[in-house]
């Protein structure tokens, strides 16, 4: 046996973490076992060139990893949106439609009553000519509501 291996407890140890974790870390080939119970001295090396990976965020394969770190991002998504929510920035698309439904239905309302305002106001107009101004209304709305 060479004479520069570690022990499992020695290599822990070193790193500062358990021998549980040294068997993890054998198996995933990021120290190197090169005896039952025995490891190399440059597994502190590899070792701390894992941890330098990893907080470069280069490990890539990691997919527990990544899915921790898109699950703590959906948590922190989730609580922003009920955050919002309390203070009132936020609010419920049904209700933002119900309400520029209300709107535009008013402004419908008083443009189509545009042209008998007009009329009334403007007595020298005919029949004809409401009739024109209305259907020009009427064709704005139209051009209004088909634009979306």
């Amino acid at each position: 046996m060479p004479a520069d291996a570690l022990t499992t407890n020695e290599l822990a140890g070193l790193i500062g973490v358990s021998a549980r974790a040294i068997h993890d870390l054998a198996a995933r080939g990021i120290v190197e076992k090169i005896a039952p119970g025995r490891y190399g001295t440059d597994s502190v090396a590899r070792y701390c060139s894992h941890i330098r990976e990893q907080a470069a965020g280069r490990t890539g394969g990691n997919e527990l990893q990544n899915e921790r770190l898109r699950e703590a991002r959906e948590r922190a998504d989730k609580i922003a949106l009920a955050n919002g929510k309390a203070r009132r920035e936020l609010v419920p698309a049904a209700d933002v439609e119900r309400a520029w439904s209300e709107i535009l239905r008013d402004v419908r309302a008083r443009m189509l009553a545009v042209p008998a305002r007009v009329t009334a106001r403007l007595g020298h107009l005919t029949r004809a000519d409401t009739v024109i101004v209305e259907q020009e209304i009427r064709d704005a709305l139209e051009g209004a509501a088909d634009a979306r």
